[in-house]
């Protein structure tokens, strides 16, 4: 992923309890999103993938660099113990559960 070609996310913050805002990269612009992370971990937590995330301490530790990101929170490093999510996935979670607070500008080509 880090010699990816398509867009992806730019940055990500803790809001706050199990929000997020993910800032995805545009042509020419970005779109940020907010995302409660609560129904995924409630509704669509398929396979258990997001129990971790569970832990108030470990969902703090996010970061947007193409992927979302939680490193081991052991180790600090990215390795099998971190929890990655494919940007394309992020983003249906972020249309399907997230609220949009910016839209790439009209007439930029998105």
């Amino acid at each position: 992923w880090q010699d990816h070609k398509e867009k992806g996310l730019l940055k990500a913050e803790y809001i706050d309890d199990n929000v997020l805002r993910l800032w995805f990269e545009e042509d020419l612009d970005v779109s940020i999103y907010e995302l409660d992370f609560y129904p995924l971990m409630v509704e669509d937590n398929s396979g258990g993938m997001f129990e971790a995330l569970k832990d108030r301490e470990r969902f703090r530790l996010v970061e947007g660099d193409y992927p979302l990101i939680w490193l081991n929170p052991e180790t600090g490093v990215y390795d099998e113990k971190a929890i990655d999510i494919a940007p394309e996935c992020i983003r249906f979670f972020c249309e399907k559960y997230g609220q949009k607070l910016k839209a790439p500008e009209k007439g930029v080509p998105a």
